[in-house]
């Protein structure tokens, strides 16, 4: 990750702005901010992995389709989870831009929802008309589901390892 001189001095001046400032020192910003973000990451990452189990067979009895009630939460809780992290990334941008797991992260993330992308397109349609699904559609249910968890179990090593807080402090 970052760690040249220009990259280190952005992120001191990203630190010494007012919002960053108050992120940080505001005694309830920050756990606002973290609170929205565990709400949108719910809703994001809840949704996805209840439609990737049932891509994957499980509650095979309900129809596929049915499961597409979950896409407009999923897109409240990116806004909501893309919002509060911005603010959080705000606070502590050279914790986290500095630390691999927080890239693995959103690669998780980001080909997860990519995937439930193609999986809406691709096999909902379908199930609405009363076409049999593809037989691959569990391949791609199981491959949103782990990536889902990935990117869970990354934002939660994210806690522990960052090597640097803030470049100010240094």
């Amino acid at each position: 990750m970052p760690r040249s001189g220009v990259a280190m001095g952005a992120f001191r001046w990203i630190e010494n702005t007012p919002p960053s400032v108050f992120v940080r020192e505001d005694f309830y910003a920050y756990f606002v901010l973290l609170i929205f973000h565990a709400w949108g990451m719910a809703m994001l990452v809840g949704g996805g992995l209840v439609v990737s189990l049932r891509l994957m067979g499980v509650a095979s009895g309900a129809r596929l389709e049915r499961f597409a009630v979950f896409f407009p939460w999923m897109k409240v809780g990116t806004v909501m989870a893309i919002l509060s992290g911005i603010g959080l990334l705000l606070g502590y941008p050279a914790k986290a831009l500095t630390n691999w797991v927080f890239a693995l992260k959103f690669a998780c993330f980001i080909a997860a929802a990519l995937t439930m992308r193609h999986a809406a397109y691709a096999y909902f349609p379908l199930a609405a008309s009363g076409k049999v699904v593809p037989a691959g559609s569990r391949g791609v249910g199981a491959a949103a589901f782990l990536l889902w968890i990935g990117g869970v179990a990354c934002g939660k090593l994210l806690l522990y390892t960052n090597t640097v807080l803030m470049v100010s402090d240094g």
